[in-house]
């Protein structure tokens, strides 16, 4: 009688224990749930803040050894200087890009073939030249593209108050993930069921994928666009932005390059009549935007996961498609997460077939 009590009182101890753990399971896994919810709408621009903080890591810690380690100055410091050299110019940029292709993009669809489409039309009728049978409506693409473009890009640069929060705060959230990301990767690692080395890797693997990404790919594109674009302006190019961020895009384009704008540029000015000014824009794009891909690269990135241009292009597109305006990071940065797992994975591959070898 005495060992069926005890028995008893156990397995109600037992049920007891289960059902509070289940409890606490069910009510853990709800305000998580409510959690991201909540966060939802913002997890676009926490993602992008974090992606700045492990780009700009080294300028934060570069400032923090020059002021004796604060990390508070340090880390205002590193905001200030990334709103003065990259969103202010963005922004700039940004604008008159949407402000071009709207404009390029009303003179294509009204049928008017002056102005920026004259560079169209000298395209097609070389296309033409070479295959006469060839249905290429250039102007049509283009106008799908701008149209596209507009849309997708444009509400980045819409003077809307939720624009205007959700760039406050991405500004803040940049701080404190350079001030405080340490404690937040630690707090990460404690949560996760991996083991701390697993957990340490990864971040690791991710740091490099992320550098190798956007300082490698992304940060040398848009400096050739800025180029390409000064030069199609100084030379009297139209509509000189948007093509300087077309010429961005081809960057990427494996093999092709900014070639593919700012050749049938020089084509354009050359058989328009403007012949030093063609030669010029030749100069400007060998000289300068072609070799800029050979200088800033080793300047801007140390080690690199050789991500293939292909992927990298696919995901800046499919990354603007799918999570708007911010996905030209967005989609490199779910890249960059793919290829630190995929390590990781080929990794812990090569330890089981070690084990098994040993076994």
């Amino acid at each position: 009688m005495f060992v069926l009590s005890g028995f008893l009182v156990f397995n109600r101890y037992m049920a007891q224990g289960q059902l509070q753990r289940h409890f606490f399971y069910a009510l853990l896994l709800g305000v998580i749930l409510l959690s991201v919810l909540m966060f939802q709408p913002y997890l676009v621009t926490l993602a992008v803040a974090g992606t700045f903080a492990v780009v700009l890591q080294p300028v934060y810690r570069g400032l923090q050894l020059r002021f004796s380690g604060k990390k508070t100055l340090s880390a205002l410091l590193t905001v200030l200087l990334t709103i003065l050299l990259v969103l202010l110019p963005l922004t700039f940029f940004g604008t008159q890009i949407v402000q071009e292709a709207s404009e390029l993009y009303l003179y294509l669809s009204s049928g008017n073939q002056e102005f920026s489409s004259e560079v169209i039309n000298l395209i097609e009728a070389k296309i033409h030249a070479i295959a006469p049978q060839a249905n290429v409506d250039l102007g049509r693409y283009v106008g799908q593209l701008l149209s596209w473009l507009t849309g997708h890009i444009g509400s980045l640069f819409a003077s809307t108050i939720q624009t205007l929060i959700r760039l406050v705060l991405g500004i803040v959230a940049f701080y404190y993930l350079l001030r405080d990301g340490g404690d937040f990767l630690r707090a990460v690692i404690r949560l996760s069921p991996l083991t701390d080395k697993d957990d340490r890797r990864i971040m690791t693997r991710l740091e490099i994928a992320i550098n190798s990404i956007v300082k490698g790919s992304l940060l040398v594109a848009l400096a050739q666009g800025i180029l390409a674009g000064i030069g199609l302006a100084f030379f009297g190019v139209p509509s000189a932005s948007l093509w300087g961020s077309f010429a961005a895009i081809g960057s990427l384009l494996p093999g092709l390059g900014t070639a593919i704008i700012l050749l049938p540029a020089v084509l354009y000015l050359f058989f328009s009549g403007h012949l030093y000014a063609s030669i010029g824009l030749l100069v400007w794009s060998t000289l300068v935007v072609g070799l800029s891909d050979n200088i800033l690269k080793p300047f801007l990135i140390g080690r690199d996961v050789n991500i293939h241009p292909l992927l990298i292009l696919i995901s800046v597109i499919g990354g603007i498609e799918f999570f708007g305006p911010l996905g030209f990071l967005l989609g490199p940065l779910v890249l960059s997460l793919l290829y630190a797992l995929l390590d990781i994975y080929q990794l812990l591959l090569s330890q089981e077939r070690k084990e098994e070898l040993i076994d």
